[in-house]
């Protein structure tokens, strides 16, 4: 585990975040049993400002799968960041086709929004960076697998299209108050 980016008390990227065979079971789990996950599209459950002229996510909530179980406690219990007082946390899949992101929002409802991205692989021409701005920096972090991304809300923040035709970006998603 390495923290490899941060702005203070706002933004944390933690690349090899978790031991190889955790990362790997959880990888192979979802990219071996996508077709089993009940992927639907965001269109409909998020707010529409939130994929205007953009393709929607796929998106698929998860509760009582132990790796993610196993995930959330060390997202939570970190050394980077700690978290007291969590009411909730919730654990969704994103999954990115081509044209599909985000566009700017800032998580307002929830104390913290963590990333765990999923690609053993990805390019840099392939899209799907995580960008974020406020009036301590800017920038972006790329879908690097086996990495996590936290964000302490407000933050604005967004997810450019995919640009890839056959590698689609994946992603779990771990909300927090």
């Amino acid at each position: 585990m390495k923290l490899s980016y941060s702005i203070p008390g706002k933004i944390w990227w933690i690349t090899n975040f978790l031991d190889y065979p955790m990362y790997k079971g959880i990888h192979d789990a979802i990219i071996k049993e996508r077709k089993k996950i009940n992927l639907q599209t965001s269109k409909g459950v998020w707010k529409d400002s939130l994929i205007n002229n953009i393709e929607p996510p796929l998106r698929s909530e998860v509760s009582g799968y132990k790796p993610f179980e196993q995930l959330k406690t060390l997202v939570r219990h970190n050394p980077y960041f700690q978290i007291e007082n969590m009411e909730k946390m919730t654990t969704i899949i994103h999954y990115m086709k081509k044209g599909a992101g985000i566009n700017w929002h800032d998580d307002s409802s929830w104390k913290y929004g963590a990333t765990y991205y999923i690609n053993h692989k990805w390019h840099r021409h392939w899209g799907g960076e995580f960008m974020f701005t406020d009036n301590n920096g800017h920038g972006w972090i790329p879908p690097v697998g086996n990495s996590l991304v936290v964000v302490k809300s407000p933050i604005a923040h967004k997810v450019n299209p995919v640009l890839s035709p056959i590698m689609p970006r994946i992603s779990v998603q771990i909300f927090m108050k």
